[in-house]
């Protein structure tokens, strides 16, 4: 059965964190199956360097690459300048959700299942899709 590994940041586990995905106290990351079943892998402590009010330092965006290093996609409630670069430069995939609950992100992504799953592919052949699609309803 087909799986993506998932990974994004929260400050309690039951929703995604507001702000930009390197903000967040910690990292949860999940398995997520074809089927929209899902594992709850674990929980990652954010250790990246603070940005003091900016974002897009690359210094940042390396680190969080380490401590996600597993992960096939990373999802975010906010565009960032490295979501940007993330899709451009590296083999993550990113998603932007437009939902709060991380059980309603699970099955939303579910929905864009193949979709997503075959970004992913690509990006495993050394493909960079610039795509970084939009998911949810506000």
């Amino acid at each position: 059965m087909k799986k993506i590994r998932i990974a994004l940041g929260s400050n309690d586990r039951e929703n995604i964190s507001p702000g930009h995905m390197g903000m967040a106290e910690d990292f949860y990351v999940y398995d997520l199956f074809e089927d929209g079943n899902s594992n709850f892998i674990e929980k990652r402590k954010n250790t990246s360097p603070n940005e003091k009010g900016k974002h897009g330092l690359p210094e940042k965006m390396k680190a969080i690459m380490e401590i996600l290093k597993d992960a096939n996609v990373i999802i975010g409630r906010k565009m960032s300048p490295n979501f940007v670069k993330i899709a451009a430069n590296t083999k993550f995939q990113p998603v932007m959700i437009k939902i709060d609950k991380i059980s309603e992100i699970m099955k939303e992504v579910t929905k864009s299942f193949d979709k997503i799953y075959n970004l992913v592919e690509q990006r495993k052949k050394g493909d960079r899709p610039k795509e970084i699609p939009k998911l949810g309803k506000e």
